[in-house]
């Protein structure tokens, strides 16, 4: 237990079965995951609450006594496969210690020839998200997520829950098992 409360700082976890600290479309992608047996439930470690303020990363961790390497950020791209053609949705996932590799690996990756953050607007609306707690977790079936597969290796990860004050913490292996997602070595890159 004293290794569990080291990797969880000073915050405490909440169930996360109905819990209101949840976007509605997490908590729909959760509970549909494990009532299909696509991960396991002990994988989902619960779900801490923060100020708004903390859903940055860079002031998070720290806080809480957290090694940056432990949260996981998401990143809401457009990606164009041609320069003329209507933007797609993308996600990348990196640990909070690197920057994900937009124009190197996700734009190969993704054989497109362009990509950019998309507007904020935009990711609310088809996520049903809030800016900065985006969750990788619950964004639409059809958008490709790219996961650095140092997350698949971080027992303890806190990614965004879908709303700004609060963080779902999982076992980063469980991004194995997801649809949709593509494991890629080096997509996060050391942050310079």
């Amino acid at each position: 237990m004293a290794d569990f409360k080291a990797a969880t700082g000073d915050l405490e976890l909440h169930d996360w079965h109905g819990s209101k600290l949840l976007a509605q479309p997490v908590l729909d992608a959760l509970t549909r995951f494990t009532s299909e047996g696509i991960i396991d439930p002990a994988q989902i470690l619960g779900v801490s609450e923060n100020l708004d303020e903390e859903s940055d990363t860079d002031i998070f961790c720290p806080r809480h006594g957290l090694d940056l390497a432990q949260a996981g950020n998401v990143v809401i791209v457009h990606t164009h496969k041609t320069r003329k053609a209507p933007p797609q949705f993308a996600a990348a996932l990196v640990n909070g210690d690197t920057r994900a590799d937009l124009n190197g690996l996700v734009k190969h990756t993704l054989q497109v020839s362009k990509v950019s953050f998309a507007p904020v607007a935009d990711a609310t609306a088809a996520t049903g998200m809030e800016s900065g707690g985006m969750s990788p977790i619950g964004l639409p079936a059809e958008w490709p997520v790219l996961v650095d597969v140092r997350i698949l290796e971080t027992p303890t990860l806190f990614i965004g829950s879908g709303i700004r004050p609060s963080k779902l913490v999982v076992n980063g292996a469980l991004f194995a098992y997801l649809p949709g997602v593509r494991v890629i070595e080096g997509l996060g890159k050391p942050r310079g």
